[in-house]
């Protein structure tokens, strides 16, 4: 044989085995994010809150946590949780009595990068949502004009929810967006 085949086929063979190794790759990756994300259970919000707003809001403090189940064959990257959480009461209308408009009130707008989360592990990440992290809100008013028979009296929603991250060593990313997401019920008194 000649050294240009031999040279050619070497080529081809060696072309041929990184097509297919990146193929696979590429399988596994989309296969494993589309595992994660198609099972409910792989994703987990839970919300605890500490303290009333309406009577000491250097006190109040939101804690969220987001569990993942990584049951891919790769790391899940660059973990983003972009976060818009909103506060929806009823506003009792003193205008036409009986009547209610919801209203909806920002309280925090921000976003955390957490660490790599190994491939087959389940790891917990946790958003701390403090006074000072609060957007400009008048709980006085809030307090002052929401319905106080409604049960719960107010709801945390998030109006946004966005979970981003790489995967398969960063060849494929993927977003995920979930809007109007209730997370949990303010159930205490307004007033102390």
């Amino acid at each position: 044989m000649r050294p240009e085949r031999i040279f050619r086929l070497v080529i081809r063979i060696f072309l041929f085995v990184l097509a297919s190794s990146m193929s696979l790759v590429s399988f596994l990756g989309g296969y494993s994010a589309a595992m994660i994300l198609t099972n409910e259970d792989n994703i987990d919000v839970d919300v605890d809150y500490e303290g009333n707003p309406f009577v000491d809001l250097n006190t109040f403090e939101i804690d969220i946590e987001f569990t993942i189940n990584n049951l891919g064959y790769f790391d899940l990257e660059d973990l983003e949780i972009e976060l818009k959480l909103d506060i929806k009461y009823d506003y009792v209308n003193k205008t036409v009595l009986g009547v209610n408009d919801t209203t909806t009130v920002r309280l925090y707008e921000g976003e955390k990068s957490f660490r790599t989360t190994p491939a087959g592990e389940k790891k917990t990440f946790k958003i701390n949502i403090e006074a000072d992290d609060l957007e400009s809100v008048n709980f006085t008013e809030i307090a002052l004009n929401a319905d106080p028979f409604r049960d719960p009296i107010f709801d945390f929603e998030a109006d946004e929810l966005i979970i981003s991250a790489k995967y398969t060593s960063g060849l494929i990313s993927f977003k995920a967006e979930i809007e109007d997401f209730e997370i949990g019920g303010f159930e205490e008194k307004v007033t102390g």
